[in-house]
């Protein structure tokens, strides 16, 4: 099997095609900040309404939201698989002899309940004293929970492309968003069995398997997916996850702002604030997270870091749980730049292809260099008599 570097993993590893993503100049990419998740999923009705409204697609849920760290569609989907890893193993390392990957089919009645573990906490509510939490300090309240998007990372080491013995499963050459031709597939549910993350799903009905499309038809009029226009608590930014610091001014107009897309800069500059969800899996998912700063870092090192004893990527500091402090720190008191680039999430239904922040606002630019965010940056806490006001992501 041919061996491809991750940098998420900070090595090489097993997959079974070699691929050229890094000389892809746009690549589908997203950033989701869990802090400002409200569980409403109007993000979940937006994509069921607009992708899965067919017969036999009653139970897909391409984007769904779950409550950590007890919630799950299907039930247990990544416990379960990562008890099956052995240390420093991807799930195409793990892989038995004659498959390509490791996976498992989630049975009918782990589908049966995909609001299971809503609003469900961790811990128990104190008796006596409130136990007061201080991050800062390194006080964590016993009693905590987080929700968490979930919808297709369009992964740049595809699992499902990997375990299609039909080859029915492509990635495109133009914004590496993976889809499925139906024409191809003959239901062997291979994709299904291989994606970690469990969002292509069988259709009975058909007999063919479907799986999230991206929302491409949206990307390629210029526009964001569905799931990030209707978000009420503007909790994600959407662009292109290629777009680097060197580069020019998005089609070449003198009045747009050359250089690196937001969600290049959240998830990968030096200010790094977004993770990967499992990066262990080895698939290099594409969706990244702010994690939430008021959860134990601990329980976050197991979703978002590699999970292994020794840090090998570029991640801040020595390890990965200091690498979760430091980001943790960074979601929740934010430098002046990182506060610009908070304020382009859901500022605008069109892609941003690039930005600028100023000492008192932000601007960004759309694919075609027209300009179609301009607005303030709000800094100052003002404090009232009895009630604080402040701009904390």
């Amino acid at each position: 099997m041919p061996e491809v570097y991750n940098p998420q993993l900070g090595r090489k590893q097993s997959y079974p095609y070699e691929h050229r993503d890094d000389e892809r100049d746009w690549h589908w990419g997203m950033i989701i900040n869990t802090n400002r998740c409200i569980n409403c999923n109007t993000c979940s009705f937006a994509c069921k309404s607009t992708w899965t409204s067919g017969k036999g697609e009653e139970y897909m849920w391409w984007m769904n939201v779950e409550t950590e760290p007890y919630g799950g569609y299907p039930m247990g989907w990544d416990m379960r698989l990562l008890d099956d890893l052995g240390p420093e193993e991807t799930i195409f390392e793990a892989a038995d002899s004659g498959e390509k990957v490791h996976g498992y089919v989630a049975q009918k009645e782990e589908w049966e309940y995909p609001a299971l573990g809503d609003d469900s906490v961790h811990g128990e509510y104190p008796e006596d004293e409130v136990v007061e939490s201080n991050p800062e300090e390194g006080k964590y309240h016993d009693i905590w929970q987080f929700y968490l998007p979930r919808l297709c990372n369009h992964c740049k080491n595809p699992a499902c492309l990997a375990g299609c013995p039909r080859k029915a499963i492509y990635k495109r050459s133009e914004d590496g968003i993976v889809l499925l031709d139906q024409e191809r597939c003959r239901g062997y549910r291979k994709c299904v069995k291989a994606c970690p993350y469990h969002k292509p799903m069988y259709n009975p009905e058909t007999g063919v398997s479907e799986k999230p499309v991206g929302c491409f038809p949206r990307i390629e009029e210029g526009n964001v997916p569905r799931c990030v226009s209707s978000c009420i608590g503007k909790t994600r930014l959407h662009g292109n996850i290629n777009r680097g610091p060197d580069r020019g001014r998005p089609n070449g107009k003198k009045s747009a702002a050359p250089g690196r897309s937001p969600v290049n800069y959240l998830a990968k500059s030096d200010e790094k604030v977004g993770l990967p969800l499992y990066p262990q899996f080895g698939t290099r998912p594409q969706v990244f997270y702010m994690p939430p700063y008021h959860v134990p870092p601990e329980f976050l090192t197991q979703m978002f870091t590699p999970n292994t004893d020794q840090k090998r990527n570029d991640w801040p500091g020595s390890t990965y749980e200091e690498s979760i402090k430091i980001i943790q720190q960074r979601v929740r008191n934010p430098s002046h730049h990182l506060l610009g680039v908070l304020q382009l999430f859901g500022a605008t239904t069109r892609l941003i292809e690039t930005y600028n922040v100023k000492e008192n606002r932000v601007k960004g630019w759309d694919r075609k260099g027209k300009k179609v965010v301009d607005m303030p940056i709000e800094e100052d806490i003002e404090v009232r008599e009895g009630e604080q006001w402040t701009n904390q992501p």
